[in-house]
């Protein structure tokens, strides 16, 4: 009976595929480390969610070497707006007391007309705005695109921390599970250096997708989910060969370190 609960422990599973050779060594840490890596997708996504909470406050723009990657046309689709911002800024008010009158009115069948593709579009260039005014600080519109503007740190700092935490908790148990690795400790700041490139590439893909995704309205609740796991996906490619055979070196055995 040990012996069967022995075999049935994660050692033990450990075990059996090395006694297999090399080959369904390496799948078998594939399969644990795509299982950490589920893991890092939630706590980076339950992050993504949630931070925004707390840093949507913050004004204070991104240096001028990250203005570059962020920058604010290419995150946000400001081509919805077809008139300058101002002039979209009175059009949209007029159309909103305009419907909701009519609303109130009761007159439903007008209502219906005026509630068709209209709002729909007008409800795009809302969110759109609403996003644009809270994450570029000093923007300008004009002619369907963002002229001027620097992104803020209460867009960047929601990304980039959901990736940065949730991958140092993947390093430690990939460390400990996975690879069963002795590695010096130096290699961690290494992983943070490649960590900090990489979630700059990632936070980028995110903040894209959401820019992309949040003018679909059907989509646009779980724009920050897809963005979160698209770039997961993206840090498993990496992480698991630069783990593997780099930075978290399996310890060796008594023979191996004996020869």
């Amino acid at each position: 009976m040990a012996d069967e609960k022995k075999k049935l422990s994660l050692g033990g599973i450990d075990s059996a595929a090395e006694e297999k050779g090399s080959g369904m060594k390496a799948l078998w840490q594939f399969v644990k480390f795509i299982v950490v890596s589920g893991l890092v997708t939630i706590i980076q996504l339950v992050l993504a969610n949630v931070l925004p909470y707390v840093f949507d406050g913050v004004h204070a723009t991104i240096p001028h070497f990250l203005q570059g990657i962020f920058a604010p046309n290419t995150i946000f689709d400001a081509s919805v707006f077809d008139l300058p911002i101002n002039d979209w800024l009175e059009t949209a008010k007029q159309f909103m007391n305009d419907t909701f009158t009519k609303v109130d009115t009761g007159a439903l069948k007008a209502a219906k007309e005026t509630l068709g593709e209209g709002f729909k579009v007008m409800k795009t260039q809302v969110n759109t705005f609403v996003d644009i005014n809270k994450y570029v600080s000093g923007y300008a519109i004009e002619n369907g695109s963002i002229v001027k503007g620097v992104i803020t740190w209460g867009y960047l700092l929601p990304f980039f921390l959901s990736n940065l935490i949730a991958n140092i908790y993947g390093f430690y148990q990939n460390k400990k599970t996975t690879f069963k690795s002795d590695a010096p400790w130096y290699n961690f700041a290494i992983y943070i250096v490649l960590m900090i490139a990489l979630i700059l590439f990632s936070t980028w893909l995110q903040g894209w997708l959401y820019g992309v995704l949040s003018q679909i309205s059907f989509i646009a609740p779980f724009a920050r989910t897809i963005g979160g796991l698209a770039a997961g996906f993206v840090q498993m490619i990496v992480l698991f060969p630069m783990e593997k055979f780099v930075l978290l070196k399996e310890k060796k055995t008594d023979e191996e370190a004996a020869e």
